[in-house]
């Protein structure tokens, strides 16, 4: 098929709350259902912090013909630069082959080269060949990443119990083994790990501890992400599901977690994590396994059938970790472009 020329009347401009209606139209005439929730979310999340999502739209003759929503990761899944998660590119179909895609990329890529970010991300089902033309075409490659997810109720099963404690940064804070008998290890096993620590909500004042946790495993002062990723559990996501582990009367470890309807094209909730940590003097106690165990729990009184987090190849404890407490990896796949 022949590419059409691009109309003279396109522009692209940035997108704002006016356009919600539009936006929503195009997407359910792409995915055959309503995901309004979401991007009345997203809209009101850029209008409230703009420098943490870049959202462009392309209008023609008759209004809104194409959109993207782009999300600035700061600290997420290890990063240690920032870069930017392309969530949403939608073209209403009628107006495909107008090269609206290419001309939302290229605005999504001027606005990074302005701030300074060099990474793009994405992610697709493995099936979707259309989207994968798209973004091969367009410099994409397959991410040094896995996308791992678990099924909440296969997870309430087993406990979400597993055998370290680290954070998705790669902070290990101790295998969670010890010298003990079988015995022991047995009695131990009776009680769920949410049942032997106060696991709650998280609040507002907990910034300090969690940005202590942090530290303590990267290495590294992120108190400003912190901060952002505590501003985005309680006022972004709308369901709170992030945590925090009390041990002997203080937070010992937490996990970031959010709620999200349609992020990467997906058509059913999913809870996600960016963080887990656990403070290294309480490594061994299996407070990893609480925060999830009990995540699993608020989860499934939520009907959220599934929690994914994304992990790198090569960070094997990690990986072993929440393999073993139930992760397997997913059919999707997890796409980056260099921006220079």
């Amino acid at each position: 098929m022949n590419e059409k020329k691009p109309s003279q009347d396109q522009a692209v401009r940035r997108l704002t709350p006016d356009d919600l209606d539009a936006a929503v139209a195009i997407d359910k005439e792409i995915i055959g259902h309503s995901r309004r929730g979401y991007f009345e979310k997203r809209l009101a999340a850029a209008l409230r912090d703009p420098d943490a999502h870049i959202q462009f739209g392309v209008d023609g003759p008759g209004g809104l013909e194409a959109l993207t929503l782009g999300r600035i990761l700061s600290g997420e899944f290890g990063l240690e630069t920032p870069a930017v998660a392309l969530e949403v590119i939608d073209v209403a179909p009628v107006n495909r082959h107008y090269g609206h895609g290419s001309l939302l990329l290229e605005a999504l890529e001027s606005e990074m080269r302005r701030r300074g970010i060099e990474e793009l991300q994405s992610a697709i089902t493995w099936t979707d060949h259309v989207m994968a033309k798209f973004f091969g075409a367009n410099g994409f490659l397959k991410a040094p990443r896995h996308i791992i997810a678990a099924s909440v109720g296969q997870s309430l099963e087993s406990g979400s119990r597993g055998p370290t404690e680290q954070s998705p940064e790669g902070g290990i804070a101790e295998d969670d083994t010890d010298d003990g008998d079988d015995i022991d290890r047995a009695d131990n096993l009776k009680a769920l790990p949410r049942d032997r620590f106060e696991v709650a909500s998280l609040e507002k004042l907990d910034l300090e501890a969690l940005a202590l946790i942090d530290r303590k495993l990267t290495r590294r002062d992120r108190r400003d992400y912190m901060a952002a990723k505590l501003d985005e559990a309680l006022l972004d996501s709308g369901i709170r599901v992030s945590l925090t582990a009390r041990a002997d009367g203080i937070i010992a470890g937490f996990v970031m977690a959010r709620l999200d309807f349609g992020d990467f094209g997906r058509t059913a909730p999913v809870a996600v994590i960016d963080t887990i940590g656990v403070h290294p003097d309480f490594a061994g106690r299996d407070i990893a396994g609480a925060l999830l165990s009990q995540l699993m729990v608020n989860l499934n009184g939520l009907r959220v059938e599934s929690v994914e987090t994304t992990v790198g190849l090569n960070n094997f404890d990690l990986l072993g970790f929440l393999y073993h407490a139930g992760f397997k990896p997913t059919q999707r796949i997890a796409l980056t472009k260099r921006v220079a």
